[in-house]
């Protein structure tokens, strides 16, 4: 977050051309280590203990280092230690000014102290900018009452660093009072809460297009609505973690699916903050106004299927997956299919899942909660009434523990939570 602010200050006081600043900016996110890989590296933690962390981190929103402490796997001393090691990323900023533009320290103190100025930060502030604290940061740039909504938006770019791109910063949260946009991913949280978290942009797509690529990694995204599919997903991950922390204090809530407008206006309260990945931008959107709405008419995903091996003769275990994501459906099949399975079918809602489950028979079946049309739990009670042997893994996002006691009263022995732990997934469908 510093270093993308102050490079750009940097820039616009033509210190820095924009090819000098994106080649500084790679050159520190590659010394940016993870304390993970780290530890690892010293022998601290095994990879299978670090693994373990890093996927409680996808369901708690919690720190790498908290985590590892209260496993027992690591202590409070060694974590000191650790981000000794990791560094200080805006003193190797500073290194890269002096060692290739022949900026003396005194000159980048003068520049620092003018970019305070214009921003107005504090020397408290300043020092929270150059650890990328969010819990300090969001404040300074999102002066809401509401505190659910600094909430949730520190949360977000805590996942963004942690599942998307950490090369990144943000702008000051304002009223989306009159807001218009080309297009608009979120998802709705009902029931004791009401939560609406979106990514929109009111012109160009370039910073919604990168967020859903880096989201996905390893999965090709090859259109338009691949891409809004991808950014529903991001929303979903966040919105249940929101939904987890919420639920600790007994609050329900009840996570719909996911929904894409284009070209139309918000209405009712909510608010927005400008996130950039350099020259590309996106907003996330935020309300808490249950006379919130995204739009008027939703946009239909048009999501094609990926083409599936049908060869009969095949004696590998045969699954179906459901879920109305087709990034979601592409990662599963991609994981499964590379570890000794045969995937004979996918779905994209709880209806027609049922209907190819009497259709294939799979050995298998891994199932959305939630879904459009027919969510998972109904879905698993039809299935189990055709076939009480059915073997279903439910899979959710963190946040749905109601849902999930549910489908455990109606059958189902398994669970993942979104993110999946890959070794988990394959060893908890070869152990049914």
């Amino acid at each position: 977050m510093f270093i993308q602010l102050f490079s750009n200050y940097l820039v616009g006081q033509s210190v820095l051309t924009i090819e000098q600043r994106d080649s500084f900016q790679e050159e520190i996110q590659k010394t940016r280590v993870k304390l993970g890989t780290i530890a690892v590296a010293d022998g601290l933690l095994t990879e299978a203990q670090a693994e373990e962390i890093n996927h409680q981190q996808t369901q708690q929103d919690r720190r790498f280092g908290d985590i590892a402490v209260e496993l027992g796997y690591l202590t409070d001393e060694q974590i000191t230690e650790l981000l000794g090691k990791q560094g200080n990323i805006a003193m190797k900023f500073f290194q890269l000014l002096t060692d290739n533009l022949d900026i003396s320290l005194d000159t980048i103190t003068e520049h620092l102290a003018a970019f305070q100025k214009v921003h107005g930060f504090t020397e408290a502030e300043i020092e929270a900018l150059k650890k990328d604290d969010f819990d300090s940061i969001i404040p300074l740039f999102a002066t809401v009452r509401d505190p659910a909504i600094t909430d949730l938006a520190g949360l977000v770019m805590r996942n963004l660093t942690r599942f998307v791109n950490n090369n990144f910063y943000f702008g000051r949260m304002k009223k989306a009072s009159d807001y218009s946009y080309s297009m608009l991913a979120g998802q709705k949280s009902l029931g004791d809460s009401f939560v609406y978290l979106g990514f929109g942009a009111t012109n160009e797509l370039d910073g919604i297009i990168r967020l859903a690529k880096d989201y996905a990694r390893t999965v090709t995204i090859s259109n338009s609505d691949e891409v809004y599919d991808a950014v529903c997903e991001f929303a979903n991950l966040n919105n249940g973690l929101f939904a987890s922390v919420l639920s600790d204090d007994d609050i329900s809530i009840d996570m719909v699916p996911p929904e894409v407008y284009l070209n139309q206006r918000l209405s009712g309260s909510a608010y927005y903050m400008p996130v950039y990945f350099n020259d590309s931008e996106f907003d996330l959107i935020i309300s808490t106004d249950p006379a919130f709405k995204p739009g008027d008419k939703p946009h239909t995903l048009n999501l094609k299927k990926t083409t599936l091996n049908t060869d009969t003769s095949s004696t590998l275990p045969t699954v179906l997956v459901v879920d109305d994501s087709a990034l979601i459906r592409k990662i599963l099949i991609q994981l499964l299919s590379e570890n000794g399975f045969n995937i004979v079918g996918e779905a994209t809602n709880g209806a027609e899942g049922v209907e190819l489950y009497k259709d294939l028979e799979p050995d298998y079946v891994t199932l959305d909660i939630t879904m459009p049309v027919m969510d998972g739990v109904e879905a698993l009670k039809q299935i189990k009434e055709y076939d009480p042997e059915a073997r279903v893994a439910m899979v959710s996002a963190a946040g749905q523990k109601d849902k999930l006691m549910d489908a455990l009263k109606n059958g189902a022995e398994l669970f993942f939570t979104k993110p999946f732990n890959s070794q988990e997934v394959i060893t908890g469908l070869k152990s049914f």
